[in-house]
């Protein structure tokens, strides 16, 4: 058990230094290409908001 807790830790070391946290919600993994289009579909929407 120990080993998976000192491996666990390393990787999780590792995603804080590619800046990959919970807080801002990054993945490293790629968007297919419906979310980039629901992605860009959201961002238009929220720009054409009268907000």
């Amino acid at each position: 058990m120990a080993f998976i807790k000192k491996w666990w830790k390393k990787y999780c070391a590792m995603l804080d230094d590619l800046g990959l946290t919970p807080e801002n919600n990054r993945s490293c993994v790629p968007l297919d290409e419906r979310a980039q289009k629901a992605l860009k579909e959201d961002k238009k929407a929220q720009e054409q908001s009268p907000l």
